[in-house]
């Protein structure tokens, strides 16, 4: 009778640990094969599954090197599926608990994004000068200055600032040019 609450209290103590690391990953894994095979878009309840198992994984093993890079996989994750909160708080976990992770500078310009999406401009103008203050060298740092005051604003809004700066500044080119000749 004791070996089997012996065996019993063993049983448990392996499934209350779940699975491996390496088991967790595979799982992750096959389950953006899954999704990725079928070319499907994510619906709400997929998005939330896979971001659950990449939360759970960061959870378990915070220190582990691929846990900022499968908290900014749930973020996009959540962004796709216009989970603009949990997406959010996905990219500041990653921002504040792996200040040297390579995609940072990437999980401000997504955050931006994602406020931008949700219509939350000012938010999204805060996000992206976050970016550009901090990451002045990165590729993208650039167009996202550009890209800041027209936040907000409707495609018709936008082209309209473009041709205005546009004009603006050929305006001052020829000005430049008639007081040099």
């Amino acid at each position: 009778m004791k070996r089997i609450a012996l065996i019993l209290i063993m049983a448990a103590m392996v499934a209350a640990c779940g699975p491996s690391r390496e088991e967790r990953i595979d799982q992750i894994e096959d389950f953006e094969d899954s999704i990725f095979e079928l070319a499907i878009a994510a619906d709400s309840a997929t998005a939330d599954e896979l971001t659950e198992m990449y939360v759970a994984f960061a959870d378990k093993y915070p220190a582990d090197s691929l846990t900022p890079e499968f908290l900014l996989k749930a973020a996009e994750v959540q962004s796709n599926v216009l989970h603009t909160d949990r997406a959010i708080e996905l990219f500041d976990r990653v921002i504040d608990n792996y200040p040297d992770f390579e995609d940072v500078p990437i999980c401000y310009f997504l955050k931006g994004k994602a406020y931008e999406d949700n219509s939350q401009y000012e938010e999204a103008k805060q996000a992206y000068q976050t970016f550009v203050d901090k990451y002045p060298d990165h590729y993208m740092a650039e167009q996202t200055r550009l890209m800041i005051p027209c936040v907000g604003m409707s495609p018709e809004e936008m082209l309209s600032n473009i041709l205005a700066n546009a004009n603006d500044t050929l305006i001052r080119q020829l000005h430049q040019s008639s007081q040099s000749e």
